[in-house]
């Protein structure tokens, strides 16, 4: 029995620094993820944006228009 209770004495602070491991693996992918969605919002909203602007301006239209490669020119 005493055996037992030196292992139970070992073993506890490597449980308890196991478990904080976790605990601070848990908070910080519960800190980033929002972090990394809120950014990748903000680019696609700003990518649309542009989109728009172009489309307004007739910008991207003429960007599809224009033939490099002089296919449309037959």
């Amino acid at each position: 029995m005493d055996k037992l209770s030196e292992l139970i004495v070992q073993a506890r602070p490597l449980y308890k620094q196991r478990k904080r491991r976790k605990t601070i693996a848990k908070l910080l992918l519960v800190i980033t993820m929002p972090v990394i969605l809120l950014a990748n919002f903000t680019t696609l909203y700003i990518e649309g944006e542009n989109v728009y602007t172009s489309l307004e301006n007739n910008n991207l239209q003429a960007e599809l228009l224009n033939d490099d490669f002089g296919i449309t020119e037959l």
